[in-house]
């Protein structure tokens, strides 16, 4: 009952943003990096209002739903933000990812042996569904599969790898422009956990399209999170996306750093 009652306290938020449909959308931080069993997750929100020469007005959560058991893991997340002021939209962009992830203990080899993998790795499936105005993107459906890689997990220190040989990619710009693509997705993650208050989380994805290397994409982002107490953190996250072929009007190179707070439960 306990455990159904948190996830009916985080639908509101999950069907707040399920309508919606950011370009490389990092999950390492937003997953649990261990092999507890049960139900997890966490929402963070920032509202913020400012005027001085101009009035301006922002909005932003993120949501978290994660069910872990010994071979199997389900994790749901949504984001929206808007950023506006004068009659101006800064940003509007929002995403909803479904992720699922098998724990493969051993490989048949044929009728009487196997492989055994040491516990080491993971087959994982992919559907997300987003839009970012701000870089054109008027709707991108991504859906891929491939295998995670746990190289390092201790209690202070994770390392993981991974790979997606297959993502198709469906988006429609801004202009109308239809791209109907597949690529290779790759990526590298890094949990340090400094103590029981202090948390840092790397992640860095490569993302070039098959048969035309030169049309990639490359995202790093960094979070840093401090407890503040039990149940809140406090978030700082600094996130750079470099695109060779992005949407028409939309520069290479961008970046962002944002704060806010964590609640979990």
């Amino acid at each position: 009952m306990k455990n159904r009652k948190k996830v009916l306290f985080a639908l509101p938020f999950m069907l707040l943003v399920w309508s919606l449909q950011a370009q490389i959308m990092n999950i390492e931080r937003r997953r649990q990096q261990f092999d507890t069993i049960g139900w997890f997750g966490s929402t963070e929100w920032q509202l913020i209002a400012e005027q001085n020469s101009k009035r301006y007005f922002t909005f932003r959560t993120l949501n978290t739903i994660e069910r872990q058991t010994y071979k199997r893991n389900f994790l749901v997340l949504s984001e929206l933000r808007f950023v506006s002021g004068e009659g101006q939209t800064f940003a509007n962009s929002g995403f909803i990812h479904f992720r699922y992830t098998y724990k493969v203990d051993e490989i048949p080899l044929d009728s009487t042996r196997s492989l055994k993998t040491g516990n080491f790795l993971r087959w994982e499936s992919f559907v997300q569904q987003q839009y970012n105005a701000l870089l054109g993107v008027r709707f991108r459906n991504l859906l891929g599969t491939g295998l995670r890689f746990k190289i390092v997990q201790k209690r202070i220190l994770s390392f993981f790898t991974g790979i997606t040989p297959l993502m198709h990619e469906y988006e429609i710009e801004r202009t109308g422009k239809i791209n109907n693509d597949l690529r290779l997705s790759t990526y590298a993650a890094l949990n340090y956990k400094a103590d029981n208050n202090l948390t840092l989380v790397m992640a860095v994805y490569y993302q070039p399209m098959w048969f035309k290397a030169y049309d990639h994409r490359i995202s790093w982002e960094a979070n840093v999170f401090t407890k503040l107490t039990r149940k809140f953190d406090l978030i700082i996250n600094l996130n750079y996306m470099y695109d060779t072929n992005p949407p028409e009007g939309i520069r290479n190179h961008v970046y962002n750093i944002l704060n806010g707070v964590r609640y979990n439960f």
